[in-house]
């Protein structure tokens, strides 16, 4: 049966249909009304309506984000015209209520919410809000990417975008350029935020800047070093982001210096409080460890090795500790990466034959254990297989059979069910990039969230 919350005398409702979202309707409007009374129940009617909205949008995540948002504009901005006394009350109610806009415009999406800025002073005010920003991150965490940037750092390729999801995007990433930074590159994603640098700029920092972004919102801010670094160590440091929405809407930058051939000090650097620790906490780094190479995951930086075990930083208690490896033998690393509070590493088989193993650390760190074992031999009639497999990026889905694994092969960037093993193509990378470009692409995750920086 239909569920329809009626409205007796006002022009626009609510209704939850047989498909379980939440629609618009209108209602024929009634010329011999009253308009002092109808006025008076239009700020009730409308009041309740939004209460009933509310708690439609609360208990079905299912709801259209453009149903909430159309009745909102109705009330704010008198969309509807037949009645003005009518329109005007009911704008009038909901635009002295922030309370009820606020929480309904937590539940529309990061990227058509900030759209909304133009509605009206009140809005933008409001959506600029980093209070606001951060409840929005609350209600909707970013936990599942939207899109891959890749970067290839070895070519005049332009840098791509690979889209995960049946949305628009542009192929390449032209929001960056709202930085006019000369030099600058992406050196790490992390649940929505971006750290890049440049290499072409002001001498007094030896020509290195470091930037949070947020491609979502186009906001970013400079991290400086702390001066006397580098009148100690005039290496270029090592910097990691560290920001988990889940456990805190502030993020940290770990920096390792270089203070002998394998030896560095690390500081960390808090958003809550905006300054470094200069805690200068020891690191050794083995020659089998690539300190470059780290992956963000579980509130710790990890680093993947050859030997039988490896290090990871552990951001909150600012602690080095050892990490194991899978058994030794297993030498040919194809993909190393997080997802969703789990660290991966690809071991190839033999790439050139499409088959390789997925190995996850345990929650307890003791050890690792085959996840998913990837054999694409029934793709080989549809490739060329010229070059080997790259993965680029392992994605967890909150249901385990929704989890997929993107990867280039044979000039594509292909997405691979991990469940039920069917694939499709995501983006022809040969059409955009030189022929063998493709290979060296770095692959970054894209997540809209509206948090400040």
């Amino acid at each position: 049966m239909t569920k329809r919350h009626a409205l007796t005398e006002k022009k626009v409702g609510v209704e939850k249909r047989e498909d379980n979202k939440v629609h618009l309707f209108k209602s024929t409007p009634n010329e011999n009304d009253n308009t002092t009374a109808e006025s008076s129940r239009a700020r009730h009617s409308s009041m309740e309506e939004l209460k009933q909205l509310l708690e439609l949008t609360s208990s079905n995540l299912h709801c259209s984000w453009l149903s909430i948002t159309c009745l909102v504009s109705h009330f704010c901005s008198c969309q509807f015209k037949q009645s003005r006394s009518v329109s005007s009350s009911a704008a009038e109610v909901i635009g002295n209520n922030l309370d009820l806009v606020t929480e309904i415009l937590l539940r529309v999406p990061a990227k058509p919410l900030l759209k909304f800025k133009c509605v009206s002073k009140q809005w933008l005010s409001l959506i600029s809000d980093p209070k606001f920003c951060a409840s929005h991150t609350h209600h909707q965490p970013p936990t599942a990417p939207s899109a891959l940037f890749l970067v290839n750092y070895l070519a005049s390729s332009p840098q791509l975008i690979v889209p995960l999801k049946n949305e628009p995007m542009p192929i390449t990433m032209p929001f960056l350029d709202y930085l006019n930074i000369p030099g600058f590159c992406i050196d790490q994603s992390c649940n929505g935020l971006l750290l890049c640098s440049s290499t072409c700029l002001d001498s007094t920092d030896l020509g290195y800047w470091f930037f949070i972004c947020n491609p979502t919102t186009n906001h970013f801010k400079r991290i400086s070093h702390p001066v006397h670094k580098f009148d100690k160590f005039p290496l270029p440091p090592v910097l990691c982001l560290a920001f988990d929405p889940l456990k805190s809407f502030n993020y940290k930058v770990v920096c390792f210096y270089q203070v002998t051939s394998g030896g560095y000090e690390i500081d960390v650097y808090s958003s809550e409080t905006g300054s470094w620790g200069l805690n200068q906490i020891p690191f050794v780094n083995p020659p089998s460890l690539k300190i470059h190479e780290w992956v963000f995951c579980n509130d710790a930086i990890h680093w993947c090795s050859l030997e039988e075990s490896s290090q990871y930083f552990d951001v909150s208690s600012e602690s080095v500790n050892m990490l194991p490896m899978p058994p030794r033998g297993q030498l040919d690393i194809t993909y190393f990466g997080g997802s969703r509070g789990h660290l991966h590493m690809g071991v190839g088989i033999n790439r050139l034959v499409l088959e390789f193993d997925i190995w996850e650390l345990k929650a307890d760190y003791s050890g690792w254990f085959i996840k998913y074992h990837l054999d694409l031999h029934s793709m080989r009639r549809e490739l060329t297989n010229r070059y080997p497999l790259s993965v680029l990026s392992l994605i967890r889905a909150e249901k385990e059979d929704e989890s997929t694994i993107v990867f280039v092969v044979d000039g594509r960037a292909i997405s691979y069910n991990l469940h039920d093993r069917r694939s499709k193509m995501l983006c022809d990378l040969l059409q955009k990039t030189d022929p063998c470009g493709y290979l060296k692409f770095h692959a970054y995750e894209y997540f809209k969230t509206l948090i400040h920086v």
